[in-house]
């Protein structure tokens, strides 16, 4: 279940399930806290849910569903005529000015991490692998049949790479103050493009030169 679906009820039990899940976390936050401030019954809510986790999980399908929202109504079709790296940037330039507007959505991200290790962690992450996003792969095999990348690399190990790194950006940025994980995200798009783009042939050339001197 989801909150695509309108009930009564659901706008109320989404800000309640964000906040009690923030500031307690996934273990220790109450079900019954979150129906009390929602307004809603317990049989209300296993019409629509199994148990916390399944509202859990649904509280992030519909968070990173606001995020994709978001970015589609914010980035124009220029900023696809980028070479991939700088589509990349663009989007996680986006992605903080999502941040910033929805400074609750940011709390609870960080609180995620803290989930870290868990089991409902394990499973938020396999729900929503990069490598499982058909849009983000497809614009990766576009990027490699213009050329963009590297032709001694095939495509597949691209794309998990890729899917692999965006999956855990969280562990290689700081996510808990937005400059250092803007930051961040930047050196990890300079170290993909570093290896993964292809290179003009005189660079190459000069490259393989001034490694024989």
């Amino acid at each position: 279940m989801n909150f695509d679906r309108d009930f009564e009820h659901s706008n109320e039990l989404f800000q309640a399930a964000l906040e009690e899940f923030v500031a307690h976390g996934y273990e220790q936050a109450s079900l019954n806290t979150i129906l009390t401030t929602a307004d809603m019954s317990k049989g209300q809510f296993y019409y629509y849910f199994h148990n916390k986790e399944g509202l859990y999980l649904a509280l992030i399908d519909r968070l990173i569903t606001m995020k994709k929202d978001f970015l589609a109504s914010v980035m124009k079709p220029e900023d696809f005529s980028q070479d991939i790296f700088t589509v990349f940037q663009t989007q996680m330039k986006y992605s903080m000015d999502f941040a910033r507007q929805y400074p609750a959505i940011s709390r609870f991200s960080e609180s995620l991490l803290r989930e870290k290790g868990s089991p409902i962690y394990q499973k938020a992450l396999a729900r929503h692998d990069f490598g499982n996003n058909d849009a983000i792969m497809g614009i990766v095999r576009q990027a490699y049949q213009r050329g963009e990348f590297r032709d001694d690399l095939p495509l597949a190990f691209i794309q998990k790479l890729i899917a692999y790194v965006f999956t855990h950006m969280a562990d290689l940025a700081d996510l808990s103050a937005a400059e250092q994980f803007e930051e961040g995200v930047g050196w990890v798009v300079a170290f993909l493009r570093n290896g993964l783009a292809s290179q003009p042939q005189e660079k190459m050339v000069e490259e393989t030169t001034r490694s024989t001197i």
